[in-house]
């Protein structure tokens, strides 16, 4: 594929949710791309004093957790991505944000500031503290249906305890809830046909009605928030609703903690509305890897595919 291909064409921008650890990718951007991390890091320590760069670069820990720079560390660099993508020509005709990405999404959007995300992103991680909240946990079943583990949960009464979180593709769930239940989900899943079923390293229950228990205070930023309208729609994942105005966007925020996602369902939405290239605004295949099997005839573009593309037109 050459480039005015991609230039010309309807491109769908989807930003990862959490869970990947970015240090060792950095040597995937150059020195432009670096400088522009460098002042995104800055920003990072005014708003939050968290040193990323010294994260990224020397592992330094300080008063946040590895597990929350790690979410800044994926919403920052993902931003330098997208710039990227947008000073090489490669410009979104709607955008889809999987969990945690669509603050990353509505940032790069300009629907809020940088620095709002970063707020995002602090209150998403602590509100659940000033509960009772523990013992939660989420996983993800391979090779089952939605209905297949449906039939799991109520067969084995979980219905209370455990919950699906995302129909990812036809056959790659998420599932959230009590650890211990989840857990016995993703065994019983095992011993049922599953290709995997394993663990996410995530510190709560998000996608499930458990990520409601505290949620007032994240309401109230989310309120105050100073949200535009975008200029680039953005699919809901809850709905598939194409949503610009800010009012709308305020209420997917919220929804976006405790909501079930059906994420295939909000890729096929962007196909029919003629969207067959998608770019994931990451520095690896995050999401991609399980996208591109909803959909065969679409091409899905990762940063490292699209910098090979790219290289290989600058030698021609």
């Amino acid at each position: 594929m050459r480039l005015n291909e991609l230039y010309s064409g309807k491109n769908a921008f989807i930003f990862q949710g959490v869970g990947i650890k970015y240090q060792k990718f950095l040597t995937l951007l150059d020195e432009s791309q670096r400088e522009l991390l460098k002042e995104y890091c800055s920003i990072v320590y005014k708003k939050i004093k968290l040193d990323l760069w010294g994260y990224l670069t020397r592992s330094l820990s300080g008063e946040y957790d590895d597990k929350f720079s790690d979410w800044v560390s994926i919403y920052t660099i993902d931003c330098v991505v997208y710039n990227t993508y947008i000073e090489d020509g490669i410009k979104p005709s709607v955008l889809l944000g999987y969990s945690m990405g669509l603050i990353t999404a509505l940032a790069c959007g300009k629907a809020i500031s940088f620095e709002e995300g970063l707020e995002l992103l602090s209150m998403s991680y602590n509100y659940p503290k000033y509960t009772s909240r523990k013992d939660e946990g989420m996983g993800l079943v391979t090779g089952m249906t939605c209905s297949d583990i449906k039939k799991i949960i109520d067969k084995n009464e979980l219905g209370d305890y455990a919950y699906i979180a995302s129909e990812n593709n036809e056959y790659c769930i998420l599932v959230s809830g009590m650890k211990n239940r989840v857990d016995k989900l993703l065994s019983i899943a095992l011993t049922e046909g599953a290709l995997s079923a394993k663990d996410i390293d995530s510190p709560y229950a998000f996608h499930s009605k458990y990520a409601l228990i505290g949620i007032e205070e994240y309401e109230k930023l989310v309120s105050r928030l100073c949200v535009c309208n975008l200029k680039i729609p953005i699919i809901s994942s809850y709905d598939q609703r194409i949503i610009v105005d800010s009012c709308e966007l305020k209420k997917e925020l919220v929804k976006n903690v405790w909501g079930e996602m059906k994420w295939m369902a909000s890729v096929e939405k962007a196909i029919n509305i003629n969207n067959y290239n998608f770019f994931e605004v990451s520095l690896i295949d995050s999401i991609s890897r399980f996208s591109r099997m909803i959909n065969s005839n679409c091409k899905f573009f990762t940063y490292k595919s699209f910098m090979k593309i790219k290289n290989v037109q600058v030698q021609n």
